[in-house]
């Protein structure tokens, strides 16, 4: 049975279609339709094309007429006329074959950039084939591809983050363009939910409050072992979901949003047919962990299914790939950085003294042991009286050297020499100590799974706030199998820039 129809039975008879976020799933099942105004998406598409045709423009320019590249007798200025407006369109739908203008999609984020640039070489590709296939170019300029190729790709960048900002102040300032969204919940996933759409306005929903539901209540944490602080909960009820339909009217709801993973199942075709009546859309959120448990792959061998759970595809030669890059990076990284390393040890050694560095006991890649290494930012024999605890922002413990260094994640640097040595990557789920490795392994189910690849340095739980005392457990190992489940090149490109981007960039 399919993932969705197991998890939500009544729907099966509703939809067959669903998607997989990896944080919070905003928008996994779309239940039922409703015009969206699309001017947002307009605008965007006449912002590349644009951008298209001042790239191509900027390009040609580049290499005949700035003088910059020195000037090649022999092609004709047709050739070039007659080619634009094949180069524009066919540039253009390769970025519509990217998915760059779905409904919601954001206009500018790290997949957005990938999508442009991967899209771009297709562009490029299909330009190719065309000049071959036609024949009409007697001698084409080699240079001007790779010149055309990043001119463009840096023109369609440069709008975007334009777009962008004008997108986030026309919703965060203008309220522009807003969906008015009921969430449909009172326990952990909907707090979470309604606090990630209020922080996000760009997505284009804006939270107008909570319905709970009486069986379950407004404390429904049962999967949320920290629970969650006074201020948390003090979010606008607005009443139960019985008053569904008042409340759609009330405060012109144009969405629906479920996110209530114990609501009782036959519940949710009534709830369905009542936005459906007040021309209101209606989504689920399904609960992450729910979703990453129940996954399941299916094998056939010989005409005989087998079914197994769901593997990671860093394995095999992806795992021969990463761990390539991750041995290039962090020598690299070593060679370049080693005057600064130099510098920090000698301060550490002015300032507080040795040991300079400071080294524990961590598991890593299928339960093996190591040694991870940092930069000693607390004072010696910290942990004598505490014992081992989880780090926190403002750690009594730190000298104030050693505050800095935790803040710009300046002490974790020592780790690449872990990278180099095969015990670490630079990308993957936290490793922990063995002792709080025994209280979890029992306590929280698929605890062991993040041992399946190689402890990293920075993760996908760390750039999204869970790190030290922030968030539970059980959180943290969601995003970390939400990492291992759907690695790729371009995830860890994209947590390292956002590693560096939220430690050392102008909101750190």
């Amino acid at each position: 049975m399919p993932r969705v129809e197991r998890i939500f039975p009544p729907l099966a008879s509703v939809s067959r279609g669903g998607t997989r976020r990896g944080i919070v799933p905003i928008s996994v099942i779309l239940m039922s339709h409703r015009r969206h105004p699309i001017w947002k998406t307009l605008i965007v598409m006449a912002a590349d094309i644009s951008a298209i045709g001042a790239g191509l423009g900027f390009a040609y320019w580049l290499r005949f007429g700035s003088g910059v590249i020195e000037a090649t007798k022999g092609y004709d200025p047709a050739d070039y006329r007659w080619i634009l407006p094949w180069t524009w369109g066919v540039w253009f739908l390769a970025l519509r074959f990217e998915n760059l203008y779905r409904r919601r999609s954001k206009v500018l984020d790290f997949n957005v950039l990938r999508r442009i640039a991967t899209g771009s070489i297709f562009a490029v590709l299909m330009m190719f084939a065309i000049v071959f296939y036609v024949r009409r170019v007697t001698d084409f300029s080699r240079v001007l591809i790779p010149i055309a190729y990043l001119s463009v790709v840096g023109f369609l960048i440069v709008e975007r983050i334009c777009l962008d900002r004008l997108f986030r102040y026309l919703t965060r300032r203008r309220e522009f363009g807003l969906t008015r969204a009921l969430i449909l919940g009172g326990g952990r996933l909907a707090r979470r939910v309604y606090k990630s759409l209020e922080e996000h306005p760009e997505h284009g929903l804006a939270p107008i409050g909570l319905l709970v539901d009486t069986h379950a209540g407004v404390d429904s944490d049962r999967d949320s072992p920290h629970g969650e602080s006074d201020e948390s909960r003090a979010l606008p009820i607005l009443g139960t979901v019985d008053d569904l339909t008042k409340i759609i009217k009330a405060e012109r709801i144009d969405e629906v949003i479920l996110a209530q993973p114990d609501l009782d199942r036959a519940r949710i075709p009534a709830l369905l047919d009542e936005c459906e009546r007040s021309m209101a859309s209606f989504r689920i959120v399904p609960d992450t962990t729910e979703l990453l448990f129940s996954g399941m792959t299916v094998e056939t061998l010989n005409g005989i299914p087998f079914l197994g759970a769901r593997e990671t595809p860093l394995k095999g030669w992806n795992a021969a790939l990463k761990r390539l890059i991750d041995f290039v990076g962090a020598a690299v990284g070593l060679i370049v950085l080693s005057p600064g390393l130099a510098i920090i040890a000698l301060l550490i050694a002015v300032r507080d003294g040795r040991p300079i560095f400071y080294h524990q006991d961590r598991m890593g890649i299928d339960g093996h042991g190591f040694r991870i290494w940092k930069f000693r930012t607390m004072h010696p024999d910290a942990e004598s009286a505490s014992g081992p605890v989880f780090a926190e922002d403002l750690d009594e413990r730190c000298s104030p050297l050693g505050a800095v260094l935790r803040k710009y994640r300046l002490d974790e640097l020592p780790q690449l020499v872990n990278v180099v040595m095969g015990d670490m990557s630079v990308v993957g789920p936290r490793p922990e100590r063995p002792y709080f490795i025994e209280k979890f392994r029992d306590d929280i189910p698929k605890y062991m799974t993040r041992h399946k690849v190689r402890s990293g340095i920075t993760g996908w739980a760390q750039i999204n706030g869970l790190a030290g005392k922030h968030g539970s457990i059980a959180e943290r190992l969601e995003y970390d199998l939400y990492y291992i489940e759907n690695w790729s090149i371009w995830l860890d490109i994209k947590i390292v820039a956002l590693t560096l981007y939220r430690s050392y960039g102008p909101a750190s």
